[in-house]
């Protein structure tokens, strides 16, 4: 009829804006990243201190430190208490710390081989004393996704710059 609106219905937009957590994801599949595409040793600073929060996070989250020291994240194990300082969780370091030294009284190994070598060995003690250190690390002193997104926000250089998510 002429003179009157037609209404054509709406789509709805049911795709939300991407979380913190939704970027991260995208952006460690992504070719802006180094995480398990590039030796861990030869990635700049940033990229290593990505890799190794995200390495940590994935593997104790499935398994408990023990996953994390026998698995390839074992090359972060170096770096991860360094990495969640630099990132601004120092209780979460603390928990790694104390997981490394109940993990390895005798000092953390040199090599990722040696790491992940002891590890497929260790003794009922020590999964029995990282049982509660697994538990600390579950409690998520710190909001690591908040704080791994900012960090990866102050490196564009590195990282590219990234999508306003909509849990700011």
């Amino acid at each position: 009829m002429e003179g009157t609106i037609q209404r054509q219905p709406q789509e709805v937009d049911n795709r939300m804006s991407p979380t913190k957590n939704h970027v991260l994801i995208g952006l460690s599949e992504s070719e802006r990243t180094k995480f398990g595409k590039e030796d861990f040793a030869s990635q700049s600073v940033p990229q290593k201190v990505f890799s190794a929060l995200w390495e940590v996070e994935s593997e104790v989250n499935n398994g408990g430190f023990s996953q994390y020291f026998v698995n390839s994240s074992a090359e972060s194990a170096h770096f991860v208490v360094d990495a969640l300082r630099t990132i601004g969780a120092p209780k979460t370091a603390d928990i790694c710390q104390r997981a490394i030294a109940a993990a390895f009284p005798a000092g953390l190994p040199k090599s990722e081989e040696a790491i992940r070598s002891a590890a497929a060995d260790f003794s009922d003690d020590v999964l029995e004393k990282l049982e509660p250190i697994d538990e600390e690390f579950f409690s998520y002193p710190h909001n690591l996704t908040d704080l791994l997104f900012a960090y990866v926000s102050r490196h564009p250089e590195e990282f590219g710059n990234l999508p306003k998510p909509d849990d700011t």
